[in-house]
């Protein structure tokens, strides 16, 4: 499994776990995902992130509390799973994608010439 899909399996199994899903968010959140970067996904995957990134990061933190932290604290419910569910379809994503973070691309050896087992004479 991937880097990225491996952080994002450490958050879904924090938040199938026990609590409150305000501090399952929190802590899947703060310990697996809060300090990757945009740009370690793959482009279809970017915005996506970038928008729970924001979202999570939209209250001043209090003390030395994470900033993930305090915006977690301060949402409802309803919201938190809402976010619950976005890094969960991250992670499935993630999966499904293999984590290319370019498509494939042909690269030509020393020669040109086909392998054996793809020529008539073979």
């Amino acid at each position: 499994m991937s880097y990225l899909a491996e952080r994002f399996q450490a958050a879904v199994d924090v938040l199938v776990g026990d609590g409150s899903i305000k501090e399952r968010l929190a802590v899947a959140y703060v310990e697996n995902l809060d300090d990757l970067e945009q740009t370690e996904f793959p482009v279809e995957l970017r915005d996506a992130f970038e928008t729970l990134h924001v979202a999570l990061h939209s209250e001043r933190p209090v003390g030395r509390e994470p900033c993930a932290r305090a915006t977690v604290r301060k949402m409802s419910t309803l919201e938190a799973k809402g976010y619950a569910g976005t890094i969960v379809q991250l992670y499935a994503a993630l999966v499904r994608h293999g984590e290319r973070a370019e498509p494939l691309r042909v690269v030509r050896g020393a020669s040109e010439k086909p392998p054996k087992f793809l020529s008539k004479g073979a």
